[in-house]
């Protein structure tokens, strides 16, 4: 009885032609988690025990996100190189994405080799992103489908089964959560649908993940090496996901 009353509370509670670019680059940014079904609410256990392997670490890790459907995102590059005057390179970045494919954030891009802060909303195909001169809303329709991206088995989250040269995993922590720390590599190429590639073929990046010990979900991702044009071998992309599986709303605005 006591079983089925709770299950009845559950029940009851600056250059226009740039722009493009800049939505599918910040798109790609914010759908690095798989795909999942809207029902899906609860927080995994990882499973993991005491002592995983790193194997085991990255297996859980995708498989655990398939039932994530929500989750904030921050991102930050350090250790720029210089970058050519035509591209556009995410600084920083701030956001939401509620799964399958709802994304809001705030970035700050060196567009034309200048910074401004940018303000995106995707909701399934159609895109909303302020001019970065008036700030207004713009629509841009149909450029692609978030959801090609956040698939489990082809998007982002893929990446973790392409590492090389995996080690670890060790204990860690990332923003007071216990994780487990696994390094690998990865090839650039593989990254190239964020960063625009344009690196010799070979080149590796320097990964590292970090998955909770608790629920098997990263927490931080972070690529170190030449994954763009004008990158350095110390160029650090890091980002840090939290607040998952959180109640919010993204609605497309008014234009």
């Amino acid at each position: 009885m006591d079983a089925f009353l709770r299950c009845g509370r559950r029940k009851l509670s600056r250059k226009r032609g740039t722009l493009p670019a800049l939505v599918l680059g910040l798109a790609c940014l914010f759908l690095i988690a798989g795909c999942s079904l809207p029902w899906q609410r609860s927080t995994p256990s990882s499973g993991l025990g005491p002592k995983p392997t790193a194997q085991q670490v990255l297996a859980t890790m995708q498989k655990n996100f398939r039932s994530v459907t929500s989750f904030h995102l921050t991102m930050k590059t350090d250790n720029l190189g210089n970058t050519g005057a035509s591209q556009i390179v995410i600084r920083s970045a701030d956001g939401d994405v509620l799964m399958p494919d709802k994304i809001r954030a705030q970035a700050n891009v060196l567009l034309s080799g200048q910074a401004v802060t940018v303000n995106l909303i995707s909701v399934g195909t159609n895109q909303f992103i302020t001019d970065p001169i008036t700030g207004q809303w713009r629509v841009v329709k149909g450029m692609f489908d978030p959801r090609t991206l956040t698939n489990p088995d082809t998007g982002l989250i893929s990446l973790v089964s392409k590492l090389q040269n995996v080690t670890g995993p060790v204990a860690d922590t990332v923003n007071g959560t216990p994780c487990w720390r696994v390094n690998g590599q990865l090839p650039a190429k593989d990254l190239a649908f964020f960063t625009g590639g344009g690196v010799p073929a070979g080149t590796m990046l320097q990964t590292s993940i970090c998955a909770g010990q608790s629920d098997g979900l990263p927490y931080e991702l972070s690529v170190t090496g030449e994954a763009a044009v004008g990158d350095t071998a110390q160029t650090t992309r890091t980002f840090f996901i939290s607040k998952y599986n959180e109640n919010i709303s993204i609605v497309a605005p008014q234009v």
